[in-house]
């Protein structure tokens, strides 16, 4: 009884200490120098410096897309809401006036970008966001600013001249070295420098995206299979607003998409039953394209040739694909917009053609190692997905009430979800890209079951399952 009761009088006195030191703590000064500096100073200065660069990657894509395609192919490409498109002050073609100019086009950004990559950084390609994952994990100072620019070059006239590839996965990986070189500037600690990779990364994703929110979140949750760092989501809520802010105040606030129609009110069972089917089928799709890309990949290294020959192969390939469904020209984006503006209406043939070729030619991109991402081919795979689906659910039961633009918009988060491994940062990002929360209870419904049916991989294979199985869990 006495030990019994020594222990409640130890536990009784801690917690008036706790008490005391609590209400005296608040009374304090703000927390001096490094967390400062951590928390919001190198943070802002990340986020302006990728908002800055964001906008110059933008630029260079412009001038390319203006050249290579518009005047030497005579094809302008449809643009999103968020970017310019999407109205009649923003006129597309539907297909190229020279079409055989485009296999020419796309094989001299390969070349050219396979060139530069391997006098410049002397590495082999990989996707944008995943070079930055591998870093993250293995070396943050492997990534370096020659790198980064090189990157922001080649990529951005990879996607300007016509090649399926994404501007959000390259704008990332510049996030990142930009991110090292700040703190290395900083003299901050190794950790810290990580943090600063991640941050810059995240940065990136919501300047290009429109989604700052989801930046901030998916700078902690993209390095990982099963887990988050959490520490890294406060200065990174500062470095994806700044980056955002920077990109908006030139391209505007609006979100990326436009929805033109009202989101359904009333989710009957049918409903709830659409949604859940549409996310084994989204799934499924995410799978498919999965294995479309690691086996053109592994094709390419049994080539065994110089980067710039697997980049000038994959470029003229692509191409030629491209002649095959317009949808595998360029971005993408525009499309699913018109789609979801009503202002085209693909039908299930088209639509099923425009999947397999985006898939083939954003995997003969990538899989060639010529300079890119991934992230936008998958969205617009997801969104040609969802407007397929909605002619299925047509056909078996013509008085469903729900908008194709529903169906496009949570395709093209649910088939990015399994393909990136990262559902909480594309949940949030769905209500940012339309600007909607109307999408969110189809959206998470779908996302949930897509993850899965979508397996174990995804497109960045440096993720770890967990930070314990990271190179720098014990430093």
């Amino acid at each position: 009884m006495e030990n019994e009761k020594v222990v409640v009088n130890h536990t009784e006195s801690a917690d008036e200490r706790i008490t005391q030191h609590s209400w005296k703590d608040i009374l304090e000064p703000p927390a001096k120098g490094k967390n400062k500096a951590r928390y919001f100073i190198t943070p802002v200065i990340i986020g302006l410096i990728v908002g800055i660069l964001s906008l110059v990657f933008i630029d260079i894509m412009d001038f390319f897309t203006r050249w290579s395609l518009g005047i030497v192919a005579h094809f302008i490409p449809p643009r999103s809401s968020g970017f310019g498109g999407g109205g009649a002050q923003a006129p597309y073609t539907s297909a190229p006036g020279y079409p055989f100019m485009i296999p020419l086009v796309e094989g001299m950004a390969g070349f050219i970008s396979g060139i530069l990559s391997y006098f410049m950084i002397k590495k082999p390609g990989s996707l944008g966001a995943n070079k930055a994952i591998r870093a993250y994990h293995e070396n943050p100072e492997s990534l370096t600013l020659k790198e980064a620019f090189t990157t922001l070059f080649t990529s951005a006239m990879v996607l300007g001249s016509g090649g399926p590839s994404g501007r959000e996965g390259a704008v990332s990986m510049v996030g990142g070295s930009v991110g090292v070189f700040i703190a290395k500037l900083l003299r901050q600690k190794p950790h810290e420098v990580r943090e600063a990779l991640a941050i810059g990364v995240g940065a990136g994703l919501g300047a290009m995206f429109k989604a700052p929110l989801a930046g901030a979140i998916a700078s902690s949750e993209i390095f990982f299979k099963h887990d988050f760092d959490i520490e890294t989501i406060i200065p990174a809520f500062a470095a994806s607003a700044a980056a955002y802010l920077v990109v908006a105040t030139k391209v505007g606030f609006s979100p990326l998409f436009r929805i033109g129609v009202l989101p359904v009110h009333s989710f009957e069972l049918r409903y709830i039953l659409w949604f859940s089917i549409f996310g084994i089928f989204s799934g499924l799709i995410a799978r498919f394209l999965l294995w479309v890309f690691y086996y053109i990949s592994d094709l390419f290294k049994k080539l065994k040739q110089p980067i710039y020959v697997s980049a000038l192969i994959g470029g003229v390939l692509a191409g030629c694909i491209g002649l095959l469904s317009s949808y595998a020209i360029g971005n993408g984006y525009g499309w699913l917009q018109l789609i979801m503006d009503h202002k085209i209406s693909p039908g299930v043939s088209e639509l099923t053609l425009g999947i397999i070729c985006v898939i083939l030619a954003m995997s003969l991109i990538a899989g060639s190692g010529a300079s890119g991402g991934a992230f936008s081919p998958t969205v617009v795979i997801g969104g040609l997905s969802g407007a397929l689906f909605w002619h299925f659910a047509k056909v078996v039961s013509p008085d469903v009430n729900i908008p194709i633009a529903m169906f496009v918009v949570v395709g093209m988060m649910a088939v990015f979800s399994v393909a990136a491994n990262a559902p909480l940062s594309t949940i949030v990002m769905i209500t940012e890209m339309t600007g909607s929360y109307g999408v969110l209870l189809p959206a998470m419904l779908t996302v949930g079951i897509a993850m899965m049916f979508g397996g174990e991989h995804s497109l960045f294979n440096a993720q770890h399952d967990h930070r314990s199985a990271s190179d720098h869990a014990n430093s």
